[in-house]
């Protein structure tokens, strides 16, 4: 196993965020986690990429994970390449080789000619494919995506899970991802972790059998219908508890 938690609980003051989460990711393995707003889905992720410790519960990663925030995170004085290849310099790697493997990992996400732009010049779209090519360019083992698209409008959300699809496809890159999107869970995932409304708990792990590779034209079959409804039917009651939680404070 890449990753494993066991009976993981985070509480904040008298907040209990997250309480008794359990999981193992395997590798090459695409486990999406969905979730009302506050069950605390970021912070497992946050506790996963030693960002934050856990109260209670242990936690196993083989090695450093990569990370990928919503947040725009691109040095703006640097270029695309540069970008990419900053976790690269900051180890040691020679220039030669930094920029060897920086070159590659932008072609790779589909920003070949955009090397030497700086990040104002592109898209949000785009600056995001500079953050997943600087993290994959690393080999992480395990790589924590916190709705890395979720400031992104609809289409270009879509195009790059589209895209992160191909990506995984072609690095067999394990992947930890956050989102509020059914229909992005069901483009990416194998397995998808329902969490309760908080304290977040694990309510069910939906397995996707759903073939790869996969576009956005899955979003016709059936059976994406079927899965897309289970989802909802899980999260129906969650959702509700959390928006019966924010009125009652």
């Amino acid at each position: 196993m890449v990753l494993t938690v066991e009976h993981l609980s985070k509480t904040f003051g008298d907040v209990e965020a997250v309480r008794d989460v359990s999981l193992a990711v395997d590798e090459g393995e695409f486990v999406s986690i969905v979730g009302p707003s506050g069950c605390g889905k970021s912070t497992l992720m946050e506790i996963v990429g030693g960002l934050i410790e856990p109260t209670a519960g242990r936690i196993d990663v083989s090695g450093m994970p990569g990370i990928v925030f919503q947040q725009e995170s691109a040095f703006p004085w640097r270029t695309v390449v540069e970008n990419v290849a900053f976790g690269l310099e900051m180890t040691g790697v020679g220039k030669a080789e930094r920029l060897t493997r920086a070159r590659d990992m932008i072609e790779l996400v589909g920003l070949g000619g955009f090397e030497d732009r700086y990040p104002t010049e592109l898209s949000g779209g785009m600056r995001q494919r500079v953050a997943i090519a600087r993290t994959l360019v690393m080999e992480p083992k395990i790589i924590l995506m916190d709705e890395p698209f979720g400031a992104l409008d609809e289409q270009t959300r879509l195009i790059l899970g589209e895209e992160l699809s191909r990506i995984r496809e072609a690095t067999n890159a394990t992947v930890l991802f956050i989102t509020h999107s059914f229909d992005e869970a069901l483009l990416l995932s194998d397995r998808i972790v329902v969490m309760t409304a908080r304290p977040g708990t694990i309510k069910q792990v939906v397995v996707n059998p759903l073939p790869r590779p996969r576009d956005s034209t899955i979003v016709s079959d059936p059976e994406f219908g079927r899965l897309s409804g289970e989802l909802w039917e899980l999260l129906r009651e969650e959702s509700m508890r959390a928006l019966a939680g924010e009125r009652g404070r």
